[in-house]
């Protein structure tokens, strides 16, 4: 594997916990487990197929709610019906 191939693979988990923090989601049950696999990629532990799982579905689920957030921030209260 080349350098920068590793460099990638280093900050990839980094870079979806962001990814999932910054959006906001709300978590819920998966807090927990999203602190656990945060604490092994700040010692630079290697995550599991799960770990690396949970995370790419956290961000789908993310990425989808900003763009929920997005969408209803773009609709002005005179679009909507009253009522």
């Amino acid at each position: 594997m080349q350098k920068s191939e590793r460099i990638t693979e280093k900050l990839r988990p980094h870079i979806l916990i962001r990814t999932i923090e910054d959006s906001d989601i709300p978590l819920g049950e998966e807090e927990p487990k999203l602190q656990k696999i945060k604490g092994k990629v700040e010692h630079d532990e290697q995550l599991s197929r799960e770990d690396e799982a949970f995370l790419t579905r956290l961000v789908e689920r993310a990425i989808e709610w900003q763009k929920g957030l997005k969408s209803s921030s773009d609709t002005e209260p005179e679009d909507t019906m009253s009522g």
